[in-house]
């Protein structure tokens, strides 16, 4: 192997990608729409825990398991289901709440005022006032775009406002949130007429709301987000940026979030239809247990590799990071190996997931894999976690064992040529050692 092609190919990458890494890690916008995400994770995560109760995963009660299951699952309905179309059903305006906080927090602004009126601003923008049976959806994962604009436009007008100083001025000495009720009171009420009278010159001139229009807008784009070219550009981009030290993951799971929380609704609407394929492929826990075996780039093989080591040095890196990538976390092993910034790895550490995602790509396009229906805890361990978010999949399993299998002999040459390197370094260190010990007595 060429290491000197390698090594200018890897400096190529960083000159360009570095730039680009940094715009999107400092932006302001980018951050609060990842933030506003993960304060609607664990809402998300509750409604999902029902969905193999509410939903069992079988197809006719023909046997005592499943006849039991069917059993639990009637009883339970009753209290379980508004809990999950509850924490599901309005993840739109949590996530304006999240964004418009988040934001608000970055400007230094009144946080949980700030958080509200991105609330009162998503839900004047779906038209909430008279919104019917079929629509009410948009306060779900249909809204979630609609929820983004909202919340943001709210807090730059904020902003505005008050930068501005065209906001009421209350004494020093009045309790803080009466002070901030009345600065954030001209530009809240800014932002509500202005939408208003924004949803009245839409429906009057084309006869539909903002989350409808924003649903023709973006439908090829939300139908672009479910295709394989969309997943390798994602993955591509993330280890190139984790290679070179930026948490790319944080950066396309806030990219993708909107796209992924509105399929994997229509997936869960296409489970409660008995014997309907659900639509979408490409969802976060494709992301999680198909592509991050044991981390970002697949790398739990290097953790067994590393144990089994004659480099001292290997050997300690892969039990310290033997429990934390059970549970996805593989900063021991990218740091400690390294893998960062190293053009021996490079080329394994971008392949290994393209490979792996193309494969789970097609199995699951072929109907031979099942589509996910749930959204569980990244750190839940691959394998069970493949399970559990298609509704019990044994198949989805045995795929991430596959995965992990291909993971292993892709990685092995190139740990190889690194173990070699690292056991000749020791080699001669413990040489040198030798002879200092030799010299001094």
């Amino acid at each position: 192997m060429n290491h000197s092609i390698i090594r200018i190919f890897a400096s190529q990458v960083e000159q360009v990608m570095n730039p680009v890494a940094k715009l999107l890690t400092r932006s302001q916008h980018l951050m609060a729409l990842r933030d506003g995400f993960q304060l609607a994770m664990p809402f998300i995560f509750v409604g999902c825990i029902f969905v193999p109760i509410i939903f069992p995963p079988f197809a006719n009660a023909d046997s005592n398991l499943s006849i039991w299951w069917f059993n639990i699952a009637n009883a339970l309905k009753p209290i379980l289901l508004p809990t999950y179309q509850l924490s599901l059903g309005v993840v739109g305006l949590i996530v304006s709440f999240g964004i418009s906080a988040s934001l608000a927090k970055h400007y230094q602004l009144p946080v949980r005022l700030s958080g509200l009126t991105g609330c009162m601003a998503f839900l004047m923008l779906i038209g909430f006032h008279n919104l019917g049976p079929e629509d009410i959806r948009y306060l779900g994962g249909a809204g979630l775009f609609s929820a983004i604009i909202a919340s943001m436009y709210s807090i730059e007008v904020v902003r505005f406002f008050i930068s501005k100083g065209w906001y009421v001025k209350m004494p020093d000495d009045v309790p803080i949130l009466t002070l901030q009720g009345f600065k954030l009171m001209v530009p809240i009420f800014v932002v509500l007429t202005s939408l208003s009278i924004f949803n009245t010159w839409m429906e009057s001139d084309f006869g539909v709301h903002f989350p409808q229009l924003i649903e023709a807008i973006f439908q090829p784009l939300v139908l672009a987000s479910d295709s394989l070219a969309a997943v390798l550009i994602s993955i591509l981009v993330c280890q190139l940026l984790w290679f070179m030290g930026i948490h790319g993951a944080l950066i396309i799971t806030g990219i993708m979030n909107p796209f992924w929380m509105s399929n994997l609704l229509e997936n869960q609407a296409a489970l409660k239809v008995s014997g309907e394929v659900p639509p979408h492929i490409y969802l976060p826990a494709f992301w999680d247990f198909f592509v991050l075996i044991g981390g970002v780039g697949s790398t739990l093989p290097l953790v067994y590799l590393a144990i089994k080591s004659c480099s001292n040095h290997l050997k300690s890196v892969g039990k310290v990071g033997l429990i934390p990538s059970l549970f996805n976390i593989n900063e021991p092993i990218l740091f400690g190996f390294p893998i960062i910034m190293n053009p021996l790895f490079l080329v394994p550490f971008v392949m290994v997931p393209l490979i792996n995602a193309t494969i789970a790509w097609f199995l699951t396009s072929a109907q031979i894999l099942d589509r996910i229906v749930t959204m569980i805890p990244w750190s839940v361990p691959a394998p069970i976690g493949a399970t559990w978010a298609a509704n019990g999949s044994l198949i989805n399993a045995c795929m991430v064992l596959f995965a992990m299998v291909n993971a292993y002999f892709l990685y092995l040459p190139f740990f190889k040529a690194h173990e070699k390197i690292l056991t000749e370094q020791e080699a001669e260190r413990a040489e040198a050692m030798l002879r200092r010990s030799q010299d001094m007595t």
